[in-house]
């Protein structure tokens, strides 16, 4: 990438960089899924196809699918990091990107805008009728043909992998969201200030994606488990899917 890291904030964990606002981490690696969408985008920014990134903070995946030609919109809750990506992006790039804070799932954009939408490790801070609004909306906001790329947190990673268990067993009982956790303060590690941190947690599993995915009227492409960038990650870290709106 053609960025300046220096601008980011400094992390005490290898592979992650904390957000401004507490409500999570950026990689600083690209996982399979986003990697792909990033290839996707390029190709089709060859045709003038733009392209979202959602809740992209740093932009990790924005600067990736520049550097392949895409033409990207971003977006995040958090205009500092905006104000961050803003000088991340390359000059021979910036005539191919913007930038926009939204938040979901209130955030809109006109019908059939983009050839392809990212969310990556965001839809696990929505509640189960707000990420069912999302699917919705991106389905509309994506032209016939278009792709979206959702990658989310499982309950196998982060403070919650504490509820692994509770969660096997709500899904066996039925659950349609058994990672839901309402009191996302008690899991945070000891002597940590849960002012700005999120009220709850909702880690998915591919199963869920692909079900929220499908009753938004996505074609499902791939979906399945995907490692995280941090030392000793077993490859169950984060739930991905790739699905198509039909032509």
């Amino acid at each position: 990438m053609t960025a300046d890291d220096k601008l980011l904030p400094e992390s005490p964990v290898a592979g992650l960089i904390p957000t401004l606002n507490k409500t999570g981490w950026m990689t600083e690696a690209l996982d399979d899924y986003s990697r792909d969408f990033a290839e996707y985008a390029g190709k089709i920014g060859a045709d003038g196809d733009e392209s979202l990134d959602i809740g992209c903070a740093y932009g990790v995946a924005t600067l990736a699918a520049l550097a392949q030609g895409a033409r990207i919109c971003a977006c995040d809750i958090e205009p500092q990091h905006l104000a961050i990506l803003d000088q991340r992006v390359a000059p021979e790039d910036r005539s191919r990107y913007r930038s926009t804070t939204g938040t979901l799932p209130d955030v809109d954009f006109p019908p059939a805008s983009f050839g392809a939408i990212l969310a990556a490790r965001v839809l696990h801070f929505l509640d189960g009728p707000q990420i069912e609004t999302t699917a919705g909306k991106m389905f509309e906001w994506l032209r016939p043909g278009g792709r979206v790329y959702l990658v989310a947190d499982t309950p196998y990673t982060g403070p919650w992998y504490v509820h692994a268990e509770r969660y096997e067993q709500r899904k066996a009982d039925g659950d349609p969201w058994p990672g839901f956790c309402d009191d996302y303060a008690a899991l945070l590690p000891e002597n940590t200030d849960p002012e700005g941190h999120p009220d709850f947690i909702n880690p998915l599993d591919p199963d869920i994606l692909e079900r929220v995915c499908s009753a938004a009227g996505f074609n499902i492409i791939r979906a399945g488990f995907l490692s995280s960038s941090t030392p000793g990650a077993r490859g169950n870290e984060h739930a991905g899917v790739i699905a198509e709106k039909p032509a």
